[in-house]
């Protein structure tokens, strides 16, 4: 039986998830979907907020909504009670049309446009997270032609490893951040400037942390910068530590320490942890947080239909047949899941139509996409997945863990519509994102005639065309 914290359980064969037959469903609907839980996000967000108030009363939760920004999560968060980090002009819309305040939202990102400044700084979110000293400098150029000054926060690269995806790095010499070295100078330069607000230190450090050791040491680091700056004259009122926490991805014991698909870490450590510094060295300054993948990672499901099976044969160097591989293809590829080519990720698979049989025949497992690459990685670094042997074309597949990053990174390659999302809960199915149509895929092409007519008329098509 297939048992996760008692929303996914096996009835009649089938994967049942809180209370939705995934199979059943997918009888009904078309392949590929995501189905997505509202009663594990509401747990998810509980789960956060209790760990980290219990430790530090003066803690607030910014959801990061790059690792989901449909407008039906969006609105679960904001009912749950959190807030939210934004990372785009279009996310802050976004988030707006969500229902979400403007002292809400926290901006981030690495290349915000003059517009996105303006656009932050005129809504009056939050705080502005400053990425470098010319970004700055831009920051106070447009809020003094708006007006009004803008709040910031500085982040910095507190140069911490950490043990994850190289792709998920952001500090110690990563993309992000004020170097270290010019952290002090950019405080002074924001304390100084009549257009500026500084209120915080921001510390993000990276995506899918297995281990709390970086966070102390990046806490650590953070707090001697905060007292250095207000030595200088710059008092902050808080520390945003980011986000960052992992989830597992793999079902095992013990985990290796480079292994950043396995984690045996609660969110519960990751409080303990940060909350722990703070107390021990700066126990009213208030702490600020941005999970994503932590608190929708585990929210959904991707359901996929098997297209295609074939036995391929094992070749020796000299091109002798050594052996068979037994292969099968889905209707959902990287376009539909694009983390598991872009950063060979790894998702847990069941066969939800056969759910209730022995696993313990390898295949492999690959999408419909005309690229090579486009094949899912196996389980326990092999190349293979464990299916029941009569799995076949017209079985129905599921991929775990798939709240996070996946709607966002959806595209319509090999003009594939991106798939549609359901809300399950207690047995009831609700449509939160309509599948593309035919017709969304060339919904932004300029068809010739229309391309020529622009041209005429100097260039450009009309705003709002």
């Amino acid at each position: 039986m297939v048992h996760l914290d008692g929303d996914i359980t096996v009835s009649d064969g089938h994967l049942v998830f809180d209370g939705v037959d995934v199979v059943a469903l997918a009888r009904r609907v078309a392949t590929p979907f995501f189905v997505f839980s509202p009663r594990r996000i509401r747990w998810n967000v509980s789960a956060m907020v209790n760990a980290f108030t219990r430790r530090h009363l003066d803690t607030e939760i910014f959801f990061a909504s790059k690792a989901c920004s449909n407008l039906w999560f969006l609105d679960q968060v904001r009912r749950a009670g959190i807030n939210l980090e934004v990372n785009s002009g279009g996310e802050l819309w976004k988030a707006q049309r969500a229902g979400f305040a403007p002292a809400q939202i926290i901006f981030n990102g690495v290349a915000k446009t003059r517009d996105e400044i303006r656009a932050a700084v005129e809504a009056g979110v939050r705080a502005l997270v400053v990425d470098s000293v010319y970004e700055l400098e831009r920051i106070a150029e447009v809020a003094a032609a708006v007006g009004r000054p803008a709040a910031v926060d500085l982040r910095v690269d507190v140069n911490v490893a950490t043990l994850t995806h190289p792709g998920l790095v952001t500090a110690h010499g990563g993309k992000p951040g004020i170097d270290l070295d010019d952290a002090l100078e950019a405080f002074a330069f924001a304390g100084a400037h009549e257009a500026l607000a500084p209120r915080g230190l921001h510390l993000h450090i990276g995506s899918q942390i297995t281990g709390v050791e970086p966070y102390l040491a990046a806490v650590e680091k953070g707090l001697d910068l905060i007292e250095a700056v207000a030595a200088a004259g710059v008092p902050l009122d808080h520390l945003n530590a980011g986000g960052g926490f992992a989830i597992p991805y793999r079902d095992q014991p013990v985990c290796e320490p480079v292994d950043y698909f396995c984690s045996a870490l609660t969110i519960d450590d990751y409080a303990e942890a940060i909350c722990g510094v703070l107390e021990r060295r700066r126990p009213g300054l208030k702490l600020l947080l941005e999970p994503g993948r932590s608190i929708s990672g585990n929210t959904a499901l991707l359901v996929t239909t098997i297209e295609n099976t074939k036995v391929k044969g094992l070749r020796d160097a000299a091109g002798r047949r050594v052996g068979d591989e037994r292969w099968l293809t889905v209707d959902a590829g990287f376009n539909t899941l694009l983390e598991h080519t872009n950063y060979r990720w790894y998702y847990r698979t069941v066969v939800a139509s056969r759910a209730a049989e022995a696993a313990d025949t390898p295949f492999r497992l690959a999408g419909p996409l005309c690229d090579g690459g486009d094949v899912f990685a196996g389980d326990d670094d092999t190349p293979y997945r464990s299916f029941p042997a009569a799995t076949a074309p017209g079985d129905v597949v599921v991929f775990f863990d798939a709240g996070a990053y996946s709607l966002e990174m959806m595209n319509p390659y090999n003009a594939r519509p991106r798939a549609a999302a359901y809300a399950a809960h207690e047995g009831e199915i609700q449509m939160i994102r309509a599948a593309d149509t035919l017709d969304d895929l060339i919904a932004c092409d300029v068809e010739p005639g229309a391309s020529t007519a622009a041209t005429r008329a100097g260039g450009k098509a009309p705003a709002g065309s």
